[in-house]
């Protein structure tokens, strides 16, 4: 299950495994908007492999066990939840965000991790496995962004960095009450995808004020990735993943070295030019 998979990083996770040959089910908030991306990846999938969704706001806690009783229902069980919708108001200083902004940005990340992660605990532990064996009743990965992971303080990600800073310590605790009651079989996980180029991306730039948008796109094109660059990367560590409590980052320390050498001694980096912007 790829919660937030109709459009940008959740539609390209969802692609990725379709590729692989897994079974999918995404949620989305419109029935329109799951019927043309369902429509899509579709497309994508590899033989056998089916792609279902279904409509569902996260923050709503009995819409996020139906996405989980539609998930058993339609594959017998569920391997892997990637808890990927969320929302986020960057790039603007916490006392221009308006209140429903702000809301928007607790209930869907955090609220909305909470859910999931309630639903998916009590979910996957009723499956079969051995409580010893980690992952072997299913995993659950949340994911981190905006300093989240690190605790770093950004300025303009105020809102956005404080709920996700409260995922993060959700997957901590959640590691730690599963520790204590030494049953390891529900891996429980981060993903750091780093800064990805999605609608909601490009949505926020254009929301930029114009005296600060030439600063926020050139930070966008030295420390931003296209989806389709960091999705295969991230599923197929997913997939991978044998250890209890692993965060998957994409903008690692190295990476982020290796860009500003680039940008040094080499070729200019050019990510905004296929979405019509340039830094």
């Amino acid at each position: 299950i790829v919660t937030g998979g109709t459009q940008g990083l959740g539609f390209a996770y969802a692609r990725e495994f379709l590729r692989r040959g897994q079974n999918v089910l995404i949620c989305g908030r419109s029935v329109a908007s799951l019927d043309t991306a369902v429509a899509a990846l579709a497309k994508d999938a590899a033989s056998g492999a089916r792609i279902v969704g279904q409509v569902c706001e996260v923050s709503e806690l009995a819409q996020v066990q139906a996405l989980w009783d539609r998930g058993v229902r339609e594959f017998g069980r569920v391997d892997i939840w990637l808890h990927n919708a969320g929302y986020a108001r960057t790039g603007v200083e916490f006392s221009r965000l308006e209140p429903t902004q702000i809301d928007a940005m607790v209930r869907g990340n955090v609220i909305g991790s909470m859910n999931a992660a309630q639903v998916v605990m009590a979910g996957m532990r009723k499956q079969s496995g051995d409580p010893a064996q980690v992952g072997s009743r299913g995993r659950l990965y949340l994911t981190l962004g905006g300093g989240g992971a690190t605790g770093r303080v950004v300025p303009g990600m105020s809102v956005y960095s404080s709920t996700k800073r409260a995922v993060k310590y959700l997957a901590m605790t959640l590691l730690k009450e599963s520790a204590e009651a030494r049953d390891a079989s529900v891996l429980i996980g981060t993903i750091s995808p780093g800064v990805n180029i999605t609608e909601g991306m490009l949505r926020e730039m254009r929301d930029v004020p114009s005296e600060s948008r030439a600063r926020a796109l050139k930070q966008l094109n030295f420390i931003g990735e296209h989806v389709d660059t960091t999705a295969p990367w991230i599923v197929q560590r997913v997939l991978d993943d044998r250890k209890q409590g692993n965060d998957i980052t994409w903008l690692t320390n190295g990476r982020m070295m290796g860009r500003a050498l680039g940008m040094l001694f080499g070729p200019k980096r050019d990510l905004l030019s296929r979405y019509g912007l340039k830094a």
